[in-house]
C-alpha cells in the first residue's frame, strides 16, 4: 500500500521517520504541478546510476555519509548539506553509509506535456 502524499498544512517530522527502518527506500513526501519532494533512504553500498532531471533539484542530507557524482567531481554530503543542480545536469548517488536524504525537484513542462 502506498503511503499517501502529505495535504496543504499537513506536517512530518522527517528526523523520526528517519529512524524507521530503511525497507522504504523512497516515498514521495507530495508532488503538485511544480514541485515534488521525496525523502530517500539508502543503505550503504546502494547507488543511483547517473541520471538528470529536467527541472533543478536540491539534495539534502539528513543523516549519513552520500556520495554525488557530476561533471566536475564527486561531493559528499553529510547530515545537514544541501547541494543544488540546474536543470539536466547528470549526477549519480552512492549511500557511503547508511543515509537519508531529501530530494526536492522543480517540476518543469515538458514539449509533451
Amino acid at each position: 500500500m502506498a503511503t499517501p502524499h502529505l495535504r496543504s498544512g499537513e506536517m512530518i517530522n522527517l528526523i523520526a521517520a528517519d529512524e524507521q527502518s530503511l525497507t522504504v527506500p523512497a516515498h514521495a513526501l507530495f508532488k503538485d504541478a511544480h514541485l515534488e519532494v521525496i525523502h530517500m533512504n539508502l543503505v550503504a553500498g546502494k547507488s543511483l546510476p547517473s541520471h538528470h532531471v529536467n527541472g533543478p533539484i536540491t539534495i539534502q542530507c539528513l543523516s549519513g555519509d552520500l556520495q554525488i557524482t557530476v561533471e566536475t567531481g564527486k561531493k559528499t554530503l553529510r547530515a545537514g548539506d544541501l547541494l543544488y543542480l540546474a536543470a539536466d545536469v547528470p549526477h549519480a548517488v552512492l549511500a557511503i553509509t547508511n543515509t537519508s536524504f531529501l530530494v526536492t525537484m522543480v517540476l518543469l513542462k515538458t514539449a509533451m506535456q
